[in-house]
């Protein structure tokens, strides 16, 4: 099935609007900013940026030109996660990408390079809900887990946790159970 169009929400620690990174245009730090040039693509939401070396200045210019919604981590833990979705639109397609050094290093230390705060447990908990009952989660993904740096499997048991309440809120309580779909 194809979308006309997908409001991309992202969990991460960094901004990832750089055009390019050591020369390479299609990598690192530069996925946002990629994903904000296809057609389909609308509305951007990130949520949990606070790492030093995020971003550079011309970084945050592309991404407010471009008109994504940058929502520090700082910002989120002053008005929460319900606040955060409320400014979401309804109804539309999401697709949710969480990396995973976006998420609390108490519960997700298996990171490059992790950075105190971050979406926590119930926060990333509440985000997943409140997107499959606003609207249709298209797809979720989890990246740049470093399965060298876990902790007794504690970002693996994390990440599957946060897969299986999508896809128990997608199938009983979110979208296609409020609209009567299958899927």
């Amino acid at each position: 099935e194809k979308h006309t169009s997908v409001t991309l929400i992202q969990v991460d620690a960094h901004i990832d609007w750089r055009d390019t990174f050591n020369g390479v245009k299609y990598g690192l730090s530069s996925v946002i900013r990629r994903a904000s040039e296809m057609s389909h693509i609308n509305d951007i939401f990130q949520i949990g940026l606070r790492s030093a070396g995020s971003a550079r200045l011309e970084e945050v210019e592309a991404a407010k030109k471009y008109g994504a919604n940058l929502i520090s981590d700082i910002e989120l833990q002053d008005v929460g996660m319900q606040d955060i979705l409320n400014r979401i639109p309804d109804d539309q397609n999401y697709y949710l990408t969480i990396d995973a050094d976006g998420i609390d290093p108490s519960i997700m230390p298996a990171v490059a390079g992790p950075a105190p705060g971050g979406v926590n447990y119930s926060q990333m908990r509440q985000l997943i809900r409140g997107l499959t009952c606003k609207g249709r989660v298209i797809g979720m993904d989890i990246v740049e887990i470093t399965p060298t740096k876990d902790l007794n499997g504690l970002s693996a048991i994390t990440a599957g946790r946060f897969i299986c309440n999508f896809i128990g809120h997608a199938v009983r309580g979110g979208y296609f159970e409020k609209e009567n779909r299958t899927i």
